[in-house]
């Protein structure tokens, strides 16, 4: 049983592990593991002890690391068995499909998955509803409301719910649903245009393009306007994606079984109702340290593998019956990859190399021939999926799953595995600086980078370099051939990100969830050639993301004093945030009632700004509003909170404060306004600094609306998703 490192530790304790009823931790990692494995081989009606242990080798030696789901679920005793990431749901052009959907999406979330929706069933915002003679609120609305019922459930107690919408290119609400996050809303949706060839064709025309619902034309607009719409909305904020919807219907196997959406990160295309639960080979552990392939250790661990994640379809607790049935009659599983950037590293391999790319290809390729060898096994074994004789594989070719291989989003499990590289993904840098409260600021380095620095005897000061710049590029003292292998993903240029997606996606059965990264100076030309690239590559979606169109993203090297830290200039002030949590007390004073509102940071407790209003029996309105904006703006100045309360408790008594007090009247703590404005603030800065300092590992797993993640550090984008590469933690 292979020794977790210490990261990986956090996260199995943080996630994972089995806890008592007071919330104390009683499993360890070889207890989970058998905990897993004895789950899966009780599917088996044979030799069940067999395969436990061979499941259990796989994961102890962390070969195979099943997702999130199925270690935080499968074989608890005190929680239903659901093993799925990935599920989408339909919802229809009516009030009780709209809730009904609702309903289902919030007992999905509460077992660990996050759910996909095409919203171009819904008719548009101001439609007619003719059981009300009313007006529809339209999709933009509906997906607002799905939003915030997000923040009410946790994905399996461990994560926000996280959901994609898509919508048709034709949908009249088109415009408003692109341009719906560009000003920080719907922070735990994606958002990804269904793109049809029709449209593409239109593109190339630039012929007019129709907006329809129902058959009927609401307008028409130029194509290349829309496009243009959609590339600058992307450019700006980072959606919406793409997905290339005609396409996820061409590579259907059921094709009576309508596919028009995804799962949150895009790898999964599914039909309404069905989920797919996912699990990864590491690749740092079946290559050797020059990179070859450990053949038959590879196929072995592939194929036992889809059984291990086969076997779970039957023993798993769905949260809906529906979703049981369709997720059963087609059986679909997917097994991909993590650590691949490990792997190229090992192998000497730069990652926007064509060598690098093939390497990428053969390994999944293999994947995929193994992974079908043994589903064609496994249905002679035990059968067929149900609807097998409704798909492409009848009558030739027997299976026992409709798709076998997605490449996922894998940043815990990666975490826990050991691997620098997330998925599909290259390495984020090779160096940086991490800020902590405790010891200060210390530098990071990728581990393979330091080891091939070591062997070429780099010294301390040129790290030192290495880290204040978080790249080894253009560093004089590093050799050419380590500089050529250990790029970062923001030094790999998007084209070449583009090409490593579409390599390995020729030989994977659903999708492949990949950010393509831009410099923070890429063009709205950029991102179109990039959008364009993808179509005529083949792939089915993509995600790009460009350095700093989001607040609150990781910057590298020397663009900011350290990870995580906002180093503000003198007079400078931070804008107002978007989004916030917040609580509101009652103030007693000498003039009447105060209700101070607080509202701060979600994810670290952090006070952000302060709201004061008075009651209906007095008090001085004015000097109250102007109290509450010099706070607000003291603290975007980043004054501490500390010398804003000292500062108001210094202020003489108030007359009728004394007065009031005199008279017997209850009143809050001090001897003014100013100064019970000042307790409070520092009561409730007491209460949060308890709470988020002092909470346990997997609360600060979690991450706020703002992708700042609760261990402190700021969540960057991979994958097409959020992960901390400090904690491990993802958001997907």
């Amino acid at each position: 049983m292979t020794q977790l490192s210490d990261a990986g530790q956090k996260v199995f304790n943080a996630r994972y592990a089995l806890r008592d009823e007071e919330g104390r931790i009683i499993e360890t990692f070889e207890q989970a593991v058998y905990r897993l494995a004895r789950a899966a081989a009780g599917a088996e009606k044979e030799n069940q002890k067999y395969w436990e242990e061979k499941f259990a080798s796989l994961m102890g030696e962390l070969i195979f690391v099943p997702s999130t789901p199925i270690w935080a679920n499968m074989g608890k005793p005190d929680r239903p068995w659901q093993p799925s990431a990935c599920f989408v749901l339909a919802v229809e052009d009516s009030l009780h499909s709209m809730y009904e959907t609702l309903m289902s999406t919030a007992l999905v979330f509460k077992s660990g998955g996050g759910v996909g929706y095409n919203f171009s069933t819904i008719r548009p915002r101001g439609s007619l509803v003719r059981s009300t003679k009313g007006k529809a609120s339209g999709v933009v609305e509906l997906i607002k409301l799905y939003n915030a019922s997000s923040n009410m459930v946790m994905q399996g107690g461990v994560r926000r719910g996280a959901s994609i919408g898509i919508l048709n290119v034709d949908h009249p609400e088109i415009v408003d649903f692109i341009n719906a996050k560009l000003h920080g809303d719907l922070t735990n949706f994606n958002l990804s245009v269904g793109i049809t060839d029709a449209f593409m064709e239109a593109l190339e025309q630039g012929a007019e393009w129709p907006l329809s619902f129902n058959g009927q034309v609401h307008e028409t607009v130029p194509a290349p306007e829309l496009w243009e719409f959609i590339v600058k909305a992307a450019h700006a904020c980072g959606d919406p994606g793409i997905i290339f919807v005609d396409r996820l219907q061409k590579h259907n196997p059921v094709p009576k079984m309508a596919i028009n959406s995804t799962n949150p990160c895009g790898e999964q295309p599914l039909c309404p109702g069905e989920s797919c639960l996912l699990g990864s080979i590491n690749l740092a552990r079946v290559v050797s340290a020059d990179g070859r392939v450990n053949v038959d250790l590879y196929n072995d661990a592939v194929s036992t593998a889809v059984r291990f994640l086969d076997n779970l379809i039957d023993v798993a607790e769905y949260p809906l019956p529906l979703i049981a049935e369709a997720t059963r009659a087609t059986r679909k599983i997917g097994l991909g990859f993590t650590g691949l950037a490990d792997a190229l590293i090992m192998a000497g391999l730069p990652y926007d190399s064509p060598e690098g790319r093939d390497y990428a290809g053969r390994i999944t390729e293999m994947m995929q021939k193994a992974a079908g060898a043994t589903s064609r096994e496994l249905a002679e074994e035990k059968g067929c999926f149900p609807e097998w004789e409704n798909s492409v594989y009848h009558p030739e070719e027997k299976r026992r799953n409709a798709t076998c291989v997605t490449i996922a989003p894998t940043g815990s499990v990666t975490t826990m595995a050991g691997c620098e590289g997330y998925g599909i993904e290259p390495v984020f840098a090779v160096a940086y600086k991490k800020s902590t409260n405790v010891a200060g600021d210390f530098e990071v380095f990728s581990p393979l980078f330091l080891e091939a620095c070591r062997k070429h005897g780099v010294t301390k000061d040129i790290l030192g370099e290495v880290a204040r710049r978080g790249s080894c590029q253009d560093v004089k003292g590093i050799p050419a051939e380590i500089a050529r292998i250990f790029k970062g993903a923001q030094e790999i240029s998007p084209e070449d990100h583009i090409l490593m997606q579409a390599e390995v996606q020729k030989h994977v059965d659903n999708a492949v969830s990949k950010t393509i990264n831009l410099p923070g100076t890429a063009t709205v030309e950029d991102i179109k050639k990039c959008y364009r690239m993808a179509y005529e590559l083949g792939l089915k979606g993509i995600t790009v993301f460009r350095d700093g169109c989001k607040e609150g993203t990781v910057t590298i090297g020397k663009k900011e004093d350290a990870i995580g830290i906002k180093v503000l200039k003198r007079g400078e002030i931070l804008p107002r945030p978007r989004s916030a949590h917040g609580m509101t007390h009652r103030l007693d004073t000498g003039c009447g009632k105060l209700y101070l509102t607080v509202n701060y940071q979600p994810g670290s407790g952090e006070i952000l700004e302060t709201f004061i209003t008075t009651g209906s029996d007095g008090g001085c309105l004015v000097y109250t509003e102007a109290t509450s904006r010099l706070i607000s703006l003291a603290i975007r100045g980043g004054i501490p909170v500390e010398e804003i309360v000292e500062q108001l408790q210094g202020t003489h008594s108030c007359p009728s404060y004394m007065l009031a007090r005199g008279k017997g009247k209850n009143l809050s703590p001090g001897r003014s306004c100013a100064s019970a404005i000042a307790y409070k603030v520092a009561k409730i800065k007491e209460e949060l600094d308890k709470k988020y300092n002092g909470k346990s590992q997997q609360e600060e797993m979690l991450a706020d609306n703002t992708m700042l993640c609760q261990c402190g550090q700021k969540l960057e984008r991979a994958e097409g998703c959020l992960i901390c590469r400090s904690c491990g933690f993802s958001k997907c």
